[in-house]
């Protein structure tokens, strides 16, 4: 928007700056030969009053050199005799002969100038005068003129472009202010806000923007607190069931039980953690995966599961809350438990490579025969609501990085997730 202002405003400027510049500086020039055939005929008639009363040549010589025409070597007299007096120089013989026999005064264009004859009757008859008028003479004073009149046009121009890029800015940085405020948002950032000033327009449209902005965060806080209060209701249940799990005494039943209260206690801290925490988290997935492979482990032996943990000696910094990590390793794993027979092994792997860490959860199941089909959300051909792995999904885009499933092998599915190290 600015530069095609910049180049409306240097377009039309040009334009009317070149309507007056042009004709002012033919003008000028014309002015300047007006000026200088004037002068010529002015001399030409301050001999005239000589010439009516004497016809001696040695008063006209002197009356000629009285001028500044003379004086310059440029005016000749043709007596009715035929005498001649002043300049020399050779003349056009038909002008000549048309100044004497019609008695007319005029000027012509010669090569070099301009040629002004003028006319005086006298008892002895008529004598012609030719003044030469040079184009130096005919030309002086245009070219500063002109240059003038340049540097004049060059400066208008150059004040009307730089106001119009002043006002331009005016409009301008208001405009990219709020769009960087609006993508801001967009990308996730809660807190942007556009900032007040600018055209009235674009204040209106700031405004807008912040009521906006401020009606989505109340929006969301309140969703945040239905889904906190909703997943804090299971608490009721919940103990009613965990009391009636102790009192049958199923193992089995006591650690169900354990991952559904994971479950709805991780469901509540996601509900209320607000979706902008400012700078990204980093958190050590090695950590997070011995935790959490051990949680899983201690279902694993009940449920008659053999499994493995590897995990690297060195930190494994990623890109993560280390609550949302859990959750993408519960995730994982849970599957395993939810989507294969009793006593199917599985194993956890963290690798680390430059620049890269590695998540492996692979299993020895029946695998996962049309893989593109569980990524998307909501998506499941099987007994679950198909967000799990949208979660992990979700999780490894807010790292960086990105998930693939594939063939373990160990004869089932096998999920790798590849984030970049953080720093």
């Amino acid at each position: 928007m600015r530069r095609r202002l910049f180049l409306v405003t240097l377009a039309v400027t040009t334009v009317v700056v070149a309507a007056f510049a042009l004709p002012l500086a033919s003008l000028v020039a014309r002015v300047a030969r007006d000026r200088a055939t004037t002068a010529a005929e002015r001399d030409i008639a301050a001999i005239a009053p000589t010439l009516s009363v004497t016809q001696d040549t040695e008063l006209l010589r002197t009356a000629i050199s009285r001028t500044a025409t003379g004086q310059d070597g440029r005016l000749s007299l043709w007596l009715a005799d035929g005498t001649r007096l002043g300049d020399p120089s050779a003349s056009d013989p038909s002008a000549d002969q048309l100044a004497r026999t019609r008695q007319l005064a005029f000027s012509q264009s010669v090569p070099g100038g301009v040629d002004v004859y003028g006319v005086v009757v006298t008892e002895a008859g008529t004598a012609v005068l030719r003044a030469r008028v040079p184009t130096a003479t005919l030309r002086a004073g245009v070219v500063g003129a002109w240059r003038t009149l340049a540097l004049v046009a060059v400066a208008l121009i150059a004040g009307a472009v730089l106001v119009a890029d002043r006002l331009a800015r005016s409009v301008t940085r208001p405009a990219t202010a709020l769009a960087e405020t609006a993508r801001a948002f967009a990308a996730g950032d809660t807190t942007a806000r556009a900032p007040s000033g600018g055209p009235p327009e674009i204040e209106a449209i700031a405004a807008a923007l912040n009521l906006m902005a401020e009606r989505v965060d109340e929006l969301l806080a309140a969703e945040r607190e239905r889904v906190a209060d909703l997943s804090h209701r299971l608490r009721t249940p919940l103990t009613a069931l965990r009391l009636d799990v102790e009192a049958s005494g199923d193992p089995g039943l006591s650690a169900d039980l354990d991952r559904l209260e994971l479950a709805v206690n991780q469901l509540i801290r996601s509900a209320r953690r607000p979706l902008h925490d400012g700078p990204a988290a980093v958190c050590d997935l090695r950590e997070v995966v011995t935790e959490r492979a051990g949680f899983w482990g201690a279902l694993a032996e009940d449920d008659g599961r053999d499994w493995s943990c590897i995990v690297p000696d060195l930190a494994a910094p990623v890109s993560l809350q280390r609550d949302e990590a859990a959750a993408a390793i519960d995730v994982l794993v849970g599957n395993v438990f939810t989507h294969t027979p009793e006593a199917t092994r599985y194993e956890v792997v963290l690798r680390r490579s430059p620049g890269r860490i590695v998540l492996v959860v692979g299993d020895a199941g029946p695998g996962i025969p049309e893989p593109s089909e569980v990524i998307g959300r909501g998506d499941s051909g099987v007994r679950s609501t198909g967000l799990g792995l949208d979660i992990v999904t979700q999780a490894a885009a807010t790292a960086g990085g990105g998930l693939a499933i594939g063939r373990s092998h160990l004869g089932g599915a096998e999920i790798t997730l590849d984030l970049p190290q953080a720093p």
